[in-house]
Formats: structure tokens, C-alpha cells, sequence
């Protein structure tokens, strides 16, 4: 995203010195449980969960590889949401405390920390935007081109298709969508030549037809990162 001195390398390594393994269906956090700590997912797939009074389950979040945990956690003491892996995974633990040297020491990170929460407020709001349309197709394009497009950012050899380990309700529940209905809606864009599915492994076809229907903006290109601090 933007050139890193090697003090800043290390700053950011000091976040990344222990590690825990996590089975794919194994807890990290469930709400109140104190925020002491935070966590950076370096594999695996892993979803925060919410759940209405009606027990109604809604996924607020799915984190890829690279992702802080649960950033809204950072205004409170305790984690809202629950988070769960969905694939074997290996998270990175450090204290809260932490971001204060990074805070105190380096403007530059700080301020790509802030960069970093606005792309993902940016793409909170595309999402809200296609779910207002109350369009399965679009909601379902989108969902497929914004999680292809973060993992892409840590792997540039992806070329087009991804391995995503979520299930349709998972999906559904991502999406606000039944699971019967995501299952309809990925054949539906099958036949329209737009995707290819081949168990967990999607592949995109027509980008260009599928970002005409979902209104999918890259929200990690274009940046202008020209008024970041050099320190």
C-alpha cells in the first residue's frame, strides 16, 4: 500500500511474535469477553457473529488473512461480536497496549492504520448500498468481488478463482440471504456465464458483467496516500 522503513517493518513484527493455532469451528472470543488483547489473522478464514433477541444469526464480518480482529473492539472493553474460525487457522495475539508504541512512535503506521479502516468503512457502505437494492444477484456479486479482491491484496498470484471455505448459510448470513436462496442465485449466475463453482473454489468469469450488476468499486485502488507523515 505505501513504502515502509525497516523501523517501521519492525514495529509492525512486534505485533506478530506469538502465534495460536485455531481448528476450523474453534472460538477465539465471544461478546463480553474483555478486549485485553487483540489479534492479527496470518491464515485461515475466520467470521464475526452477531445475534438478534429473535436469535437470528447475522455475519458482520468475515476476516481474511492480513485483517486486525474486531477493530470495533479497540472503543471498548470487551469484544461485541463472536468471533469463530471457519478453516484452520493461526492467529497472532498481542496486548491492546501495543498500538500505543506504534502510535506514539510512528505517525506514518498510524495513519495507515487509519487509512485502513476507512477502505473497510468504504466497503461496509457498497454493501449496504447493494443490500438496499434487495438484489440476490447483486448482493451475491459483491460479496464474491470484495472477498476476492482482499485476498488478492496477500496473495498476487491469485489470477481468478479463490477457495472459500464458507458454507451457504454462512454465506446467506453474510449476505442476508436464506441459504436455499444463495444456492439458487450462484446457479443463476452460473448459467449467465458470470461465475463457475467447483465445491469451495469460485471462479470469476465475466468480471465486467459481474461488476455491472453488483456496482463493485475497488476500494484498494486509486488510493492517494501522497499526505501520509514520512516517519
Amino acid at each position: 500500500m505505501a513504502p515502509l522503513t525497516s523501523d517501521h517493518t519492525r514495529l509492525l513484527e512486534q505485533l506478530e511474535t506469538e502465534r495460536r493455532e485455531l481448528e476450523a469451528g474453534e472460538e477465539l472470543f465471544r461478546p463480553g469477553t474483555p478486549a485485553d488483547e487483540l489479534f492479527i489473522l496470518s491464515k485461515g478464514w475466520l467470521i464475526l457473529e452477531s445475534y438478534a433477541a429473535s436469535g437470528a444469526r447475522s455475519i458482520v464480518r468475515v476476516h481474511l488473512p492480513g485483517d486486525i480482529i474486531d477493530t470495533a473492539s479497540l472503543s471498548y472493553g470487551n469484544f461485541p461480536y463472536r468471533a469463530i474460525a471457519r478453516s484452520e487457522a493461526i492467529v497472532c495475539p498481542f496486548p491492546r497496549k501495543a498500538l500505543v508504541q506504534i502510535f506514539e512512535r510512528s505517525p506514518r503506521l498510524s495513519a495507515l492504520l487509519l487509512c485502513l479502516s476507512s477502505i473497510e468503512i468504504a466497503e461496509q457502505e457498497d454493501r449496504a448500498s447493494v443490500f438496499r437494492r434487495n438484489n440476490a444477484a447483486a448482493k451475491l456479486a459483491l460479496f464474491v468481488q470484495q472477498t476476492f479482491g482482499r485476498l488478492k491484496l496477500m496473495n498476487h498470484l491469485l489470477h481468478d478463482r479463490f477457495h472459500c471455505p464458507l458454507n451457504q448459510t454462512d454465506i446467506g448470513d453474510a449476505t442476508g440471504m436464506s441459504s436455499v436462496h444463495v444456492s439458487r442465485t450462484f446457479s443463476k449466475l452460473e448459467k449467465e456465464g458470470l461465475l463457475q463453482r467447483h465445491g469451495q473454489f469460485t471462479r470469476i468469469v465475466n468480471t465486467k458483467a459481474l461488476s455491472e450488476l453488483s456496482g463493485y468499486i475497488d476500494r484498494h485502488a486509486g488510493l492517494d496516500l501522497g499526505w501520509l507523515p514520512k516517519d
